[in-house]
């Protein structure tokens, strides 16, 4: 019978832990997009719980209210508000960078009638 326990316990932890996401080490950066100030932290997902290569939230310094970020291409890192997709950023090389140094890219409109230059610099790092 403990062995049985076991068994269905053991089944059922694994399986609601596969199903969750974990973030790595985390990013943080402010910049602007075009002549707003934003703030933006991004990292890579592990777990089952996500399809996406870097996932991540920003924010416009003068609204707080948050976007999420996602990339399943690992080029374009998407973003959504309330559950639609709004826009996309496109940045210049590797954005896992250390504390001080810059990153730039462009931010386009799903629509792509919109776009504005990105330059962030690195912030922080938070671990998980």
């Amino acid at each position: 019978m403990k062995k049985l326990l076991f068994i269905v316990l053991s089944f059922l932890f694994f399986n609601s832990t596969n199903a969750q996401t974990f973030w790595t080490e985390q990013t943080m950066f402010s910049g602007f997009v075009g002549r707003y100030e934003i703030r933006m932290t991004l990292a890579i997902p592990v777990g089952g719980g996500n399809q996406c290569f870097t996932i991540g939230e920003y924010y416009y310094t003068s609204d707080k209210g948050k976007m999420s970020l996602c990339s399943s291409d690992d080029g374009r890192i998407v973003e959504s508000y309330k559950g639609k997709k709004t826009g996309y950023f496109v940045l210049n090389g590797d954005w896992n960078k250390r504390i001080g140094q810059t990153i730039s890219g462009t931010w386009y409109s799903l629509t792509k009638n919109k776009s504005y230059p990105v330059v962030l610099k690195v912030t922080g790092k938070r671990p998980d």
